[in-house]
């Protein structure tokens, strides 16, 4: 595949392209929930990729945050998935947390917390939770945050969390708590997934912990906030199309060892997997050029265009990868799915990561965007994910 992204993001997108192979191999290697992928983060850092979606009046490269640079965004998150899923999912949430500081933050806080990551500090969301979800309370002059998150992803090496946490009326206030100046429980038992393994999406359990006036981000609701809340699922869309490319690589590179490729058989699956990859690449490209119109117009028009968008970027890439998962399998045969080749690890992490919340409602919503329905008393997308979050 040819990407063709701006010059300025050129050598964000080679440093990528060539940390793949040394991805892979570290991916292997960490494929458990006591390890982490230290040294391909390293090296992400050491490219600038960790810093490169803040704005450049804090030191960054505007990358996802003016119009022409959401295809590459893209793309080179796509890149970190084809190299290790793991790394994409701490990347995705790195970035995730970057956009919510620019959006909500004060000035103070985009050049603080700029700064933290300019010196090496991982951010990432934490926004799923039980029962025991966490609550923000203010007491004799001062915050305290008090319960459980899940799938808290990167704990122990995530030191600057947006934490969400219920305030008045049940609206949730973005918190960014610094982990590394006070205390939380981490529950690494509760982690023992299927795949994704590395992420040590751990459970996290705050106990009065203290939060600063100034490290609340935004106001209670903001977090929800239309189109960009699910517009964003895009970027973890094109993570997991990065996993479906390598498997389509590696594929092709396993039959021609084998001596395969004249099996028309072989041939025809090769050739269903070329077009649904290509399909997936041209969703990424709609998807970025909603997400520039959005940015040049924030209208409601090209609000409600971005969020339709999104919906069907999510579904169609699920199915996408779903797809080439089965069909990589029928050409490696069981022999393939043996250790040191990287399906069986590869097919293990996009399964588990591909089950995000909600995705029967996302399509919903495509089919009430066609028909031009609205739903009744004000039901919204919102309610159903965030309801969905607590219960995943």
């Amino acid at each position: 595949m040819i990407y063709k992204i701006p010059s300025e993001y050129s050598e964000l997108a080679n440093a990528v392209k060539e940390e793949i192979p040394h991805a892979l191999k570290e991916a292997s290697e960490t494929d458990s929930a006591n390890s982490f992928p230290e040294k391909t983060l390293q090296n992400l850092k050491n490219s600038n990729l960790l810093t490169a979606c803040i704005s450049s009046d804090f030191g960054g490269k505007n990358l996802g945050l003016k119009v022409g640079s959401n295809h590459a965004l893209l793309i080179i998150l796509k890149l970190i998935g084809s190299g290790n899923l793991v790394v994409g999912r701490i990347i995705e949430g790195h970035y995730n947390a970057q956009f919510l500081i620019d959006r909500f933050g004060t000035l103070e806080q985009k050049k603080r917390f700029a700064k933290d990551s300019l010196e090496g500090q991982l951010f990432g969301v934490w926004n799923t939770q039980a029962e025991d979800g966490v609550t923000l309370k203010f007491e004799k002059g001062r915050y305290y945050l008090n319960g459980s998150k899940t799938f808290a992803t990167g704990s122990d090496y995530v030191f600057r969390p947006i934490v969400t946490a219920t305030q008045k009326k049940g609206t949730w206030q973005m918190c960014v708590v610094n982990l590394d100046e006070v205390a939380a429980l981490t529950e690494s038992e509760w982690w023992n997934p299927m795949g994704m393994k590395a992420t040590r999406s751990f459970k996290v359990t705050f106990k009065n912990t203290p939060v600063a006036e100034n490290n609340l981000l935004g106001k209670n609701g903001d977090y929800y906030k239309q189109p960009m809340f699910s517009g964003g699922s895009v970027r973890f869309s094109a993570v997991q199309l990065g996993a479906a490319e390598i498997l389509l690589a590696e594929t092709i590179l396993y039959l021609q060892k084998l001596k395969r490729t004249e099996d028309h058989f072989q041939k025809v699956r090769i050739g269903q997997m070329r077009i649904l990859i290509n399909s997936g690449n041209q969703w990424l490209k709609s998807a970025a050029d909603n997400m520039d119109l959005f940015m040049g117009d924030p209208s409601a028009q090209n609000s409600a265009l971005l969020l339709d968008q999104s919906n069907m970027v999510r579904t169609a890439i699920d199915e996408i990868c779903t797809e080439i998962m089965k069909l990589c399998q029928q050409c490696i045969g069981a022999r393939g799915l043996n250790k040191p080749h990287h399906f069986e690890r590869i097919i293990r992490d996009l399964t588990t990561y591909l089950r995000q919340p909600a995705p029967d409602h996302c399509l919903l919503e495509v089919g009430r965007f066609a028909l031009g329905d609205q739903p009744q008393e004000k039901r919204s997308l919102i309610k159903t994910l965030k309801k969905w979050i607590n219960l995943r």
